[in-house]
């Protein structure tokens, strides 16, 4: 029998969860959404359902408790490669007297935004559908989101905090003993070189112990830049004195997989000091000063932060920076860029309608002659507007696709992440399809219940894009999950997983055992 990898997915307990109740946050704007597009019954009933799985899933007393749920999916024939994330400076500002003392005031105002959000979005759905059913769905996201909330104001000194470095320690016990249980779990070691700032530990002794020693029992180092830091930070990037992170991972093939979207988590921060470049207004710079971001976290707009975070801190502009230097970097980008990202790639969806003529022409000023009459042949000029051509076919529409990129029109991170592993000068670098969410509701053949299927969506991409790679382009490729988050806003584990082996067929061997072997160097 095949052995898969699930080369991205995580197996926080309720711990470690609370933090992530923002996804709860962000699910219930996306029932907002759905409502705003008359969307069915049907496809709210899911969504809010959706939400009751997965808080279900991980209120589990142990890590343990949440391996388990998966390995009912996976059976023992997967191993898979948890990732551990150092939660610890994701509210810190540099200021050492009063580190992440307002985070349990920050994620209580998480409390407050569901608290609102839920009777909000609740007499909507109501005078909309009028459905008792969902009524008492809401209830239920209601009562447990109440019980973490009343086991976060309960406090001892034996409890693990939430962003201190108990925490952390937990994190590494917890996987340090599924990793000696278990044959299939080989887990990956958080680094954030803030840690290091703060004198705590030397990051590449504690790697060595962690990974490189015989005692160590990680097998490879993630890296979540948007909680704070810059991918070139010099603890990472190392100094005219003394080795970082990555040469030592490139010296002993240690594989590292970094956060590559621009969505997930960032950090709680408005005002942050970063060491290292940050991309800002299309341009990377080193800054002077500490930077400031547009929009705060905890609002109605924490889908706008995390975006602007992740474009500033971690854009694949950055990581290219990184590249460049180690060349031989085992590194997997993961997410692709997101779904969505990848969709947009795969369909050369255009999503400039229309554009001021001065703006248009300015964008497309340095490009050269043949580009810049591409893109004025597919927009029509009307009253100072460029109109885009609703005519162009699927080669023309690619072209022009390409040439607006090159112009910055368009900003996609899943072809910027093409770029990168897909050149010979970075044989090691690669790219997981971790949390595709892109997918539609449709009828269970079993039960006549409501699911959602990313299996369209991700037949669409094998054969509009996978398929037609060449044989080194398709092993930078990798199955991931990202169990447990994925569920907040996609399908059911079971069906994620039964989906791709359908969509990809005989090569569901290639991306989920041959290409992530080779990157975790087995």
């Amino acid at each position: 029998m095949t052995t898969y990898y699930d080369i991205h997915c995580h197996i926080f307990n309720k711990d470690v969860i609370i933090r992530k109740l923002v996804n709860v946050v962000q699910s219930l704007l996306a029932i907002k959404d759905l409502l705003d597009k008359e969307a069915t019954s049907a496809e709210l009933k899911f969504k809010i359902d959706g939400i009751n799985r997965t808080l279900e899933d991980v209120t589990q007393e142990t890590s343990e408790d949440v391996f388990e749920a998966l390995d009912q999916v996976y059976q023992g024939n997967v191993v898979t490669t948890p990732l551990m994330f150092d939660l610890t400076y994701a509210d810190d500002n540099d200021d050492d007297e009063n580190q992440n003392k307002r985070y349990r005031r920050r994620i209580k105002r998480i409390f407050w935004l569901i608290s609102v959000a839920l009777p909000f979005i609740k007499a909507r759905v109501n005078r909309k559908l009028k459905s008792p059913e969902l009524a008492e769905a809401f209830d239920k996201i209601k009562n447990r989101v109440k019980e973490f909330e009343e086991s976060f104001d309960k406090k001892s000194d034996e409890e693990v905090e939430i962003f201190d470095n108990a925490n952390y320690d937990q994190q590494i016990a917890d996987l340090e003993y599924l990793a000696n249980k278990y044959e299939t779990i080989k887990p990956f070691f958080s680094i954030d070189p803030r840690r290091e700032y703060k004198g705590n530990v030397k990051l590449t002794d504690k790697l060595k112990e962690k990974i490189i020693d015989e005692n160590g029992r990680f097998a490879g180092v993630k890296l979540y830049a948007p909680a704070g830091f810059s991918p070139t930070d010099p603890i990472l990037m190392g100094t005219s004195k003394e080795a970082g992170i990555y040469e030592l991972c490139q010296q002993y093939n240690i594989p590292i997989t970094v956060h590559n979207s621009n969505s997930g988590f960032a950090c709680f921060s408005s005002v942050l000091k970063v060491r290292g470049d940050v991309l800002l207004n299309g341009n990377i710079v080193k800054p002077k000063k500490p930077l400031t971001f547009d929009n705060r976290f905890f609002s109605r707009k924490v889908s706008q932060a995390i975006a602007e975070r992740a474009k500033k801190l971690n854009h694949p502009k950055l990581w290219e920076l990184v590249m460049k230097k180690f060349q031989g970097l085992t590194i997997n980008f993961a997410h692709f860029g997101g779904s969505g990202q990848i969709m947009e790639y795969v369909n050369y969806s255009i999503p400039h309608k229309r554009i001021d003529e001065d703006e248009f022409e300015d964008a497309i000023l340095p490009l050269s002659n043949k580009d810049k009459d591409l893109i004025r042949q597919a927009y029509k000029l009307n009253r100072r507007k460029r109109i885009l051509r609703d005519d162009l076919s699927i080669a023309e529409r690619a072209e022009v696709w390409n040439a607006l990129y090159r112009a910055g029109f368009i900003d996609n991170w899943a072809k910027a992440i093409f770029d990168i592993i897909k050149n010979p000068n970075y044989p090691n670098a690669c790219t997981d399809l971790s949390c595709f969410s892109e997918g539609t509701i449709i009828e269970s053949p079993e039960n006549n219940e409501a699911i959602f299927s990313i299996r369209e969506e991700l037949k669409t991409f094998k054969t509009s894009f996978f398929d037609k790679l060449s044989d080194y382009e398709k092993s930078k490729i990798l199955y991931g999950s990202d169990y447990y988050l994925t569920q907040f806003f996609g399908p059911s584990m079971e069906q994620y997983f039964n989906d791709f082996k359908d969509a990809f067929g005989n090569d569901f061997e290639t991306i989920a055992s041959i290409n992530p072997k080779r990157f975790l160097n087995l």
